[in-house]
């Protein structure tokens, strides 16, 4: 057999959501590393105390990528639903649905920072409340981004899913990097990013192709999709406090110098997470789809831990033999006072990403449970951290303690079902259904 048939014939056999989810772990590598890239040049050019605020806009952003990513993950899974059941009207109202909570819940949140800019900078002890109002800007565009995103990811198109994300790195590395280097310092870093979110919904929202209206959706239709989006929002409350909270509270506690340190080292440490939540966007939809057909699927979960784990390993072992060689290398010599924390924090985060994919995994498949576990989890860790921040180092056991302990109750949990789904099974009269 000649190569090019091999080829031809390996493409057949290769489901095109696959190749292109191979596509979006690519492009997610990039992406990571130019968002690092990003932040490392504002490490350095701002010094630990105005990196603190920087990072503060940053974490903010983050926080609210539970609104942007509830609707992504919701309009994804029905996106694929409606994919598989080749309904393209059914999927262009429900994206029209959804973009209208979605631009009010934006200007909710554009009046929350834009209006309370001065609370958050006495909050937060910043030098200035204009970044708030900068960062506020953006907000109605990265919620409308999500639904854009969630229709690209729910009908399996990655590549241009992938685009998205990587106009929104560069524009924001470009933009960013030029008005820092312009004298803006925070508030330009903070215009950086809220002009990458508005190029990468207009980039996304030209790629989703136009479908003509079709009947609006059911009221059924519309509950169905309201009670999927609740454990959702769980999920994702629960991954903001867990991801975040640690950031938020140094920031409330200790002083900007300190904050500035230990900023350096959650970015560091939270490349495990980032590095893998690609794991988690390809794994969903198409768990849902072969679902929603009756297809075997558990295998699929077995591969997304596995691939976190090779993903996570040798970085964890980095950070843990290597921690003064990297934070000196990345941050510079003023940040190497907290390099003994990089291994635990990155130790810590493994949990969560391994967390992240029980949870994705049993929520395509319409089981909330796991979400609620996040949820206490992510409550657990705030509450703990509260108590206990004597110095930089406990606020870093606090996290190990509850990251680990998570996991392990979500694998127990999922081998719970896993018992008895096949311990029901054989009394079902229906006959055997797909795992």
């Amino acid at each position: 057999m000649s190569l090019p048939s091999l080829l031809h014939r390996l493409r057949e056999r290769v489901p095109q959501s696959l190749t292109g989810g191979a596509m979006l772990l690519v492009s997610a590598t990039v992406v990571n590393l130019g968002n690092y890239i990003y932040n490392l040049i504002l490490g350095r050019w701002l010094g630990p105390a105005a990196f603190a605020d920087a990072n503060l806009i940053v974490t903010l952003f983050l926080v609210i990528t539970f609104v942007t990513v509830a609707l992504q993950t919701t309009t994804a899974k029905f996106a694929a639903m409606y994919s598989a059941s080749e309904r393209p009207t059914a999927s262009a109202e429900l994206r029209r649905w959804l973009e209208r909570g979605a631009w009010l819940s934006g200007l909710g949140g554009l009046l929350i920072f834009a209006v309370g800019a001065p609370f958050w900078q006495a909050f937060f002890h910043t030098e200035s409340a204009w970044p708030f109002v900068m960062f506020a800007l953006g907000v109605p565009f990265y919620f409308m981004l999500g639904v854009e995103r969630g229709m690209l990811q729910g009908e399996t198109r990655f590549g241009v899913l992938s685009l998205s994300y990587q106009a929104e790195m560069w524009s924001r590395l470009v933009i960013g990097i030029a008005l820092v280097a312009l004298g803006w310092s925070v508030l330009g870093a903070t215009g950086g990013l809220t002009l990458s979110l508005v190029v990468a919904w207009l980039i996304a929202r030209k790629s989703v192709p136009s479908t003509p209206s079709g009947e609006p959706l059911t009221a059924s239709e519309r509950t169905t999709i309201i009670r999927f989006a609740v454990p959702v929002v769980a999920a994702l409350i629960g991954q903001i406090l867990i991801n975040n909270s640690d950031v938020l509270i140094v920031k409330r506690f200790f002083d900007a110098n300190e904050a500035g340190l230990y900023a350096a080292v959650a970015l560091i440490g939270r490349i495990v997470f980032f590095a893998t939540w690609s794991v988690v966007t390809v794994l969903f939809p198409i768990v849902a789809q072969r679902h929603h057909r009756g297809e075997a699927h558990r295998y699929l979960l077995y591969a997304g831990l596995g691939m976190v784990l090779v993903i996570s390993a040798p970085i964890v072992a980095a950070t843990i033999f290597f921690p003064e060689l990297i934070v000196g290398l990345l941050f510079g010599a003023e940040y190497l006072s907290v390099a003994p924390l990089l291994g635990g924090y990155a130790l810590a985060t493994t949990f969560y990403a391994l967390s992240n994919v029980v949870i994705s995994y049993r929520l395509s498949l319409d089981n909330g449970g796991g979400s609620m576990l996040g949820l206490a989890g992510g409550m657990a860790q705030v509450l703990a951290l509260l108590l206990f921040h004597r110095d930089l180092n406990e606020v870093m056991l606090v996290q190990i303690y509850v990251k680990g302990g998570l996991f392990f109750a979500l694998v127990a949990w999922d081998i719970w079902l896993l018992l008895r789904q096949h311990h029901v099974r054989p009394t079902l009269a229906s006959g055997p259904t797909a795992d």
